[in-house]
């Protein structure tokens, strides 16, 4: 499963970026364990997308690929629920771990298998039971740790300053300067995120939420709303099926550009229709998300 292999071109991952043999086998990995709980549902590829990796120039140094399938989306409700998906990727020799929720309702897990990963997810109702898998970083040229985060698999904001590594770029993360010989110490050393770590984020990959709100103002953004109130927007139309609702929010930015967003779903009756909510933190700037949608009744 490592990308020692040939690669395939596949539309959707940046242009010209080829696809390698890692993210074609986990693509199929997580096709083949919706289907086999599904066999008269195809289950859908909402997204697929890559995230860059930097180091210091701009240009990124590698990426990591990242797919979202929706295993069903509760309208009718699926015979095959969350247990059944855990159990799915047990019998395919991933390691599953279930994970608390913050919402009533809800269920969260994650499964490992070396270094590839996935996010299990089913809403209230239920509502949407997804999957959100992603390889490990496929570098370019020369071969780099893994860091800790990447845009998407933060679980804040990336830190623009290490790009997720963590540690201090300037010394790389061993506390020194000076090259080889490891004269001089870097100013990572006497800062309180401590030696080798990034003093921004103080080794967290991500950033705080003072600086977050920092960022915001640079971009001309409101403040990040912190409360527990989610914004209630007015239920839109046009959408015949929670699944179709949800490949809809999948694809719309936030105010500041970015798409990248784990999405909660609760999904209510409401008089004679259904009602889906999406909520959600943005990856780019930390902003509530919030979305609803009016939904046919259930037979």
């Amino acid at each position: 499963m490592t990308d020692t292999a040939g690669t395939t071109d596949e539309p959707g991952h940046g242009g010209a970026l080829a696809v390698p043999a890692s993210a074609v086998w986990l693509k199929g990995q997580l096709l083949e364990i919706a289907s086999a709980l599904h066999p008269d549902r195809r289950p859908v590829v909402v997204r697929e997308w890559t995230d860059p990796v930097r180091l210091h120039d701009p240009a990124p140094v590698g990426h990591r690929f990242l797919f979202l399938v929706c295993v069903s989306g509760g309208d009718p409700p699926s015979s095959a629920g969350f247990d059944d998906v855990l159990n799915a990727f047990t019998v395919a020799g991933w390691n599953v771990h279930r994970r608390s929720s913050g919402h009533p309702g809800e269920s969260w897990a994650t499964a490992r298998r070396e270094e590839f990963e996935v996010k299990v997810y089913e809403g209230d109702g239920p509502g949407i039971l997804s999957l959100t898998g992603w390889t490990p970083v496929v570098y370019t040229e020369r071969q780099l740790g893994q860091p800790l985060f990447t845009l998407t698999t933060a679980t804040g904001v990336l830190c623009d300053d290490c790009h997720g590594w963590g540690v201090c770029l300037l010394c790389e993360g061993r506390a020194y300067s000076g090259g080889s010989g490891g004269y001089g110490r870097c100013s990572c050393a006497g800062n309180n995120a401590g030696p080798g770590k990034c003093v921004e984020c103080a080794g967290r990959g991500f950033l705080t939420s003072d600086a977050v709100s920092w960022k915001r103002k640079q971009y001309g953004l409101p403040a990040a709303d912190r409360s527990d109130a989610w914004p209630q927007p007015p239920a839109e139309d046009g959408h015949d099926s929670n699944t179709s609702a949800f490949a809809d929010v999948a694809q719309r930015p936030c105010v500041c550009g970015e798409f990248r967003c784990f999405w909660c779903n609760i999904l209510t009756p409401a008089d004679d229709h259904l009602l889906s909510r999406f909520t959600g933190i943005c990856q780019g700037c930390a902003a509530q998300r919030s979305y609803a949608f009016t939904l046919p009744p259930r037979e």
